[in-house]
């Protein structure tokens, strides 16, 4: 039972006060990175800067360095050389880079993201078949808030694979709007109807000019196509805004919405008499 104490004591003397100091030393730093990354990441958010993507980015990649370097001490306190740290990060780098290739993808796709800018935090995209505003892009993904209310997170290596429609970045829109009535319909009763709706709708712009003309002969109805355009922040809200009052507005003309229909006929088959 002496032996066992006097090992103990002889350890915390030794190894134990290594361990202490490790500790004390992983838990310290790792709280120090936390303040500098949320200090950071609070003046990137008041600030006043138009762009916040490239900041938040080198935040991210900062943290990571940090970590690393809090890794590098913890090793170089309990007695492992500078060259052998060295040698152990190459041969877990290649290890890594290995195992890790579509996330290295992504990493290496992050920073092309960054740099060209098809777009940044803060804009409405169409990205991998996924639309929505981008919430943040990180090191290794882009992070997308549909209409909908859902987190999509793409990896950075398939966004920037896909094709991007940016709904954001011009100040206007085009809305284009298809209105199906009967063959009946007064052309050009039907088009000064539409143009009255549009004239009385707030935020459509006078220049280009909006126009309403016949676009398609469908089987069962007349199409006709309203454009007009109008600033991006209210894109939605106008296209619904004029399904509502076109409806009304034909409504009040005598004008029928038309819709596909099929008649369906079925015919009676001569009953067969018994024996026959």
């Amino acid at each position: 039972m002496s032996d066992f104490f006097e090992k103990l004591v002889n350890y915390l003397k030794t190894d134990g006060v290594t361990l202490a100091k490790s500790i004390t030393l992983i838990l310290i730093g790792y709280m120090i990175i936390r303040v500098i990354n949320k200090a950071l990441k609070y003046s990137v958010n008041k600030s006043n800067l138009r762009e916040k993507t490239l900041a938040n980015f080198l935040i991210s990649l900062l943290n990571i360095v940090l970590m690393l370097v809090l890794i590098i001490a913890v090793l170089t306190l309990f007695g492992v050389s500078p060259d052998s740290v060295v040698t152990i990060a190459s041969v877990f780098s290649l290890g890594i880079s290995l195992a890790l290739q579509d996330t290295i993808s992504s990493l290496a796709n992050g920073i092309i993201i960054i740099i060209s800018k098809p777009f940044i935090e803060g804009e409405y995209i169409w990205v991998n078949e996924e639309e929505g505003t981008v919430v943040s892009i990180s090191m290794f993904h882009t992070t997308l808030l549909t209409p909908k209310g859902q987190m999509i997170t793409i990896p950075n290596s398939s966004a920037a694979a896909s094709n991007v429609i940016n709904y954001s970045r011009l100040p206007t829109r085009r809305i284009d709007i298809q209105v199906p009535v009967t063959y009946r319909s007064d052309v050009e009763k039907v088009k000064s109807t539409i143009m009255e709706v549009v004239k009385t709708q707030k935020g459509i712009l006078k220049n280009p000019e909006a126009s309403v003309r016949l676009t398609e002969y469908g089987n069962s109805n007349l199409v006709y196509t309203l454009k007009c355009w109008v600033p991006s922040g209210i894109y939605w809200d106008t296209i619904f805004d004029l399904n509502e009052k076109i409806l009304i507005a034909l409504g009040k003309a005598g004008i029928s919405i038309d819709y596909e229909q099929y008649d369906v006929r079925i015919k009676e088959l001569p009953i067969s008499k018994k024996g026959e």
